[in-house]
């Protein structure tokens, strides 16, 4: 069992997390992906720049909520492990160098659903609670 599921586990049973919080985001990508799950690892890996390609070497697309969207502040928080300012640094630093482009940002779920679906290679995530997800590629983290 992961991290921050088994110590979220714990907080939730002593009341210091909601419900929710454990299980808010669910990470998608284009239907095209040939990847059913990833380690958190090496989700990390895809949304810091680290790694630009796919296990099957398809290349990666990244597509994020703005900074302060609240989806966007939980699933780095709790799916990365890291702070917004954090990861906005990594990717500063690489794109800044010239290595990679700039993720495209989103402002809504619709978009966030659209521009997955429509990128070869795209990855982003969504809150769970958004509903039907058709036209995407649910990615199992564990």
């Amino acid at each position: 069992m992961g991290y921050f599921l088994r110590y979220g586990v714990l907080a939730l049973v002593l009341g210091i997390l909601p419900a929710q919080s454990l299980w808010s985001q669910v990470v998608i990508a284009h239907p095209g992906v040939q990847t059913d799950s990833l380690s958190p690892a090496y989700l990390f890996s895809l949304f810091s720049l680290r790694n630009r390609h796919w296990p099957q070497g398809q290349p990666v697309s990244l597509i994020v909520f703005q900074d302060q969207h609240p989806a966007h502040v939980n699933f780095v928080k709790q799916d990365l492990g890291v702070f917004p300012y954090q990861l906005r640094s990594i990717w500063d630093r690489y794109i800044f160098s010239g290595a990679v482009q700039a993720p495209r940002v989103v402002d809504s779920a619709e978009e966030m659903l659209y521009w997955v679906s429509h990128t070869e290679g795209g990855i982003g995530y969504l809150e769970s609670a958004v509903g039907d997800i058709a036209g995407v590629r649910v990615i199992e983290i564990k």
